[in-house]
């Protein structure tokens, strides 16, 4: 089974998923981590901005990481409608696609929490804008081509958050 984390920088996809597979004992597949253990300096560079990364060259790294895994959790991809159509070309299946849905203002919080380099006010509402205006489009594709949709209010505690997902994930499951 293939649990596909989708919504807005700093809406809890990574916290979320990574504790998801830890439980389940499946493989965490994050776009963004694989991008952020990069050491080329190019990526550490245009991470550093809000642009997103070539479709094609995103998903062969995640596709390095699915080879030969049956069940797995994946992080923010497909992130594009072209992320996924080239996973439905691969014959790649997604199951369940789960939506964290969390407000501008909290993802500013979160995001400034974090602390990271490139999540400077801006960035993160410029790739909020980016997620808002493609993701009807993407999930619409996905739900065409088989995957079930949840869509999850983000904003809680981690627990809260982690339990309203693995609620919906069984009674997904059970349909």
């Amino acid at each position: 089974m293939r649990i596909i984390f989708l919504g807005g920088p700093g809406s809890g996809k990574s916290t979320v998923g990574n504790r998801l597979a830890e439980d389940f004992n499946w493989p965490w597949i994050s776009s963004g981590e694989i991008l952020r253990e990069s050491k080329e300096p190019w990526v550490v560079e245009r991470l550093k901005t809000a642009a997103l990364f070539d479709d094609e060259m995103v998903a062969g790294l995640v596709f390095s990481r699915l080879h030969g895994v049956k069940d797995a959790i994946l992080d923010g991809f497909p992130r594009t409608l072209k992320q996924a159509e080239i996973m439905i070309e691969r014959g790649e299946e997604i199951n369940v696609v789960v939506e964290l849905v969390v407000p501008l203002e909290e993802i500013q919080k979160r995001l400034f929490l974090r602390g990271r380099e490139q999540d400077t006010k801006e960035i993160a509402e410029e790739r909020y804008n980016d997620y808002e205006r493609t993701k009807t489009e993407l999930i619409a594709y996905l739900v065409g081509n088989g995957s079930k949709i949840l869509t999850i209010d983000g904003v809680g505690t981690q627990d809260e958050v982690y339990n309203r997902v693995i609620e919906g994930i069984r009674e997904v499951i059970k349909k």
